[in-house]
């Protein structure tokens, strides 16, 4: 994997470096998202600058320079509050929608940039985020964290796993009690209510009663044990245990209903039935090396990819969701999708390999 992984960093190493110019505000770099009409957002700059971390890693040359130049870039337009905002589907002329999901993407590559280049603005932008997410921390269930600040009526467990991932690599780089503390409170509440409603499935939404807001999702199930991997070694034995055994679970409920096609009962948000432009299944299915079909899922996706990007570029990750609403900012962008990429591709690496700087 680890040469798959190089040979596409090669390819799409120029395409991002053509994106990047100076930012008139700040006086540093930026990426400019010509889809958006302006910067990139907060969150898809610091998954690119893991992706350049990753490469001056592999290939020495400019990598950490850029990185550290992008990581200074999310910290000066992080919002005061520590969360990122989201520029996509915004009504023209309104404030960026603040969710979550921005901080729990970005999380591990921020980690990884400092580690790697030690970059203090990538480590005071995780730390900033991970401060935010102490004042999301659910009312109703401590273990449980509001994705949004004005959707407080249920709970998004993936969410609650975005907060706790970013969590632990905060705690990694700071030491701070308080980020283990609320971790492993939520994790014991994923592990708790993994299977409540429906054997094997964490639904996409519960309400506070435990009954079910919207139903399974073969991807958000995956960004679950995704992102709970590399938390798991600062967990106390028994919750390890505990989640290991949850997470192994989980992933086997994944591979079962990937024989079939998305549908109601596997995939019911309707805008993740593109199985294939979820990532985080090849990060969840890259934790278990001895499940063959896990393995050759991870190997085709990556394969699939390196060929189109020779033909195609960026071009490959252009959306197929399009805004009918002129008056809103696109759904999604071609950068953001590639940035997404970009950021598993460096996942899956930097994951696996001891990085120290």
């Amino acid at each position: 994997m680890n040469e798959q992984i190089a040979a596409i960093a090669a390819k799409l190493k120029p395409y991002f470096e053509q994106l990047i110019q100076e930012d008139p505000v700040s006086g540093g770099i930026t990426v400019w998202d010509e889809e958006l009409g302006d910067r990139a957002s907060c969150c898809t700059i610091g998954q690119a600058a893991c992706f350049f971390a990753m490469d001056g890693w592999l290939n020495g040359g400019d990598g950490y320079d850029i990185a550290k130049r992008l990581a200074a870039n999310v910290e000066a337009r992080q919002l005061p509050s520590g969360a990122f905002g989201q520029p996509f589907y915004v009504k023209k002329g309104e404030p960026q929608t603040v969710d979550i999901a921005e901080i729990g993407a970005v999380a591990n590559g921020l980690y990884h940039v400092y580690r790697l280049t030690g970059s203090m603005d990538a480590k005071r932008s995780l730390l900033r985020a991970a401060d935010y997410l102490l004042t999301q921390v659910a009312k109703e269930n401590p273990g449980a964290v509001y994705k949004r600040p004005d959707a407080q009526n249920h709970d998004v467990l993936n969410g609650d796993m975005y907060a706790a991932h970013a969590w632990g690599r905060a705690y990694e780089l700071s030491g701070n009690a308080i980020y283990l503390q609320h971790a492993e409170r939520t994790f014991a509440h994923l592990a708790d209510r993994f299977g409540r409603n429906n054997p094997g499935w964490w639904p996409y939404t519960e309400y506070w009663d435990g009954t079910v807001g919207m139903g399974n999702s073969v991807g958000y199930q995956a960004t679950i044990v995704a992102f709970g991997a590399s938390a798991v070694k600062l967990l106390p034995p028994e919750l390890a245990g505990q989640w290991a055994h949850v997470a192994d679970m989980a992933v086997r409920t994944i591979l079962d209903a990937m024989k079939g096609e998305p549908n109601d009962d596997n995939e019911a948000p309707w805008w993740g039935r593109d199985w294939n432009s979820v990532w985080e299944i090849c990060i969840a299915y890259a934790q278990y090396p001895d499940i063959p079909e896990g393995a050759a899922h991870v190997e085709d996706r990556l394969r699939a990819v390196a060929a189109r990007l020779e033909h195609e570029g960026l071009g490959l990750f252009r959306s197929k969701v399009k805004s009918d609403d002129p008056g809103r900012s696109p759904v999604t962008t071609t950068f953001r999708k590639a940035a997404g990429f970009a950021a598993t591709v460096s996942y899956l690496l930097l994951d696996r390999t001891d990085v120290e700087k």
